[in-house]
């Protein structure tokens, strides 16, 4: 069972690429050159739980990596991977640059406006092609809120709020 104190998810594995044991990985925005080559990650598999595999090649196709991990030859071989969770350590990530956070650690985080309403709590993040959405949870109210210093005004992880400023047509 992978900690999700110490493991960060840094993308997915879609599908195998060509017959040489190569797939097709999404990597979240901000990790795309994370991933190198003989670094050690770990892939959580609905067919076998979690492994630990070493990145013997990765290289940058529209977005995306092609990742071949050490001992996946074939292409029958990277199906089993299909589906997969890719996950590393936060030292292996880094620091994010400011203004960016992880995923794990603002969801259940309190939204509170620049007005002293509390909206709710962060339910989940989708990642979006220009920027990250938050999904504010609160009683029977859902707000989707862009992950934009328009919006996002303070984040302190240490007390687990979020102080955000509504724009017309957030609510």
């Amino acid at each position: 069972m992978i900690e999700r104190d110490k493991w960060i998810e840094a993308g997915a594995v879609q599908r195998p690429h060509g017959i040489r044991g190569e797939v097709i990985v999404d990597v979240k925005r901000d990790l795309l050159a994370s991933l190198t080559e003989g670094m050690e990650v770990r892939l959580a598999t609905g067919k076998t739980g979690d492994v630990g595999l070493e990145i013997e090649r990765v290289r940058e196709h529209a977005g995306r990596l092609i990742v071949k991990f050490k001992g996946f030859d074939t292409r029958t071989d990277a199906e089993e991977l299909r589906t997969s969770t890719v996950w590393l350590t936060r030292e292996q990530i880094g620091t994010l640059e400011p203004g960016r956070w992880f995923v794990q650690d603002i969801v259940g985080i309190d939204v509170v406006t620049d007005e002293g309403e509390r909206l709710g709590t962060v339910a989940e993040v989708m990642s979006m092609p220009a920027n990250d959405v938050y999904v504010v949870r609160g009683g029977d109210e859902e707000i989707l809120l862009p992950a934009t210093e328009e919006v996002i005004r303070e984040v302190d992880l240490e007390r687990g709020k979020m102080l955000v400023h509504l724009i017309e047509g957030l609510r």
